[in-house]
């Protein structure tokens, strides 16, 4: 399987236990992606965590689900506190508003 975990509110609720979760995923042969809506610039606390685990995709505040398409990789499962990041862009989700 090909797992995406979002960055804030999911990740950084209860680092020590993702890290587990993906350490396991991995050594049962799943992948794991952090896709997160954050800029690449926004990016530095993601990579010093969570980035020491897994590869990051900052998708500019776009939707996660056309990102990761046209990046060409087809996520399996999807763990997101705001599963309508997954399908919409920032002009939908948040009321528009950067997500800091």
């Amino acid at each position: 399987m090909i797992l995406s975990l979002d960055y804030d509110d999911t990740y950084t609720r209860d680092p020590v236990f993702w890290d587990s979760f993906i350490a396991y995923a991995k050594s049962r042969g799943h992948t794991v992606y952090c896709v997160t809506m954050r800029t690449p610039e926004q990016g530095e606390q993601v990579l010093a965590t969570v980035g020491k685990h897994v590869q990051c995709f900052f998708t500019s505040m776009q939707s996660k689900s056309k990102y990761m398409y046209a990046k060409g990789i087809k996520i399996d499962v999807w763990i997101d506190d705001m599963p309508i990041a997954i399908v919409e862009g920032i002009e939908v989700v948040n009321d528009g508003k950067i997500y800091e």
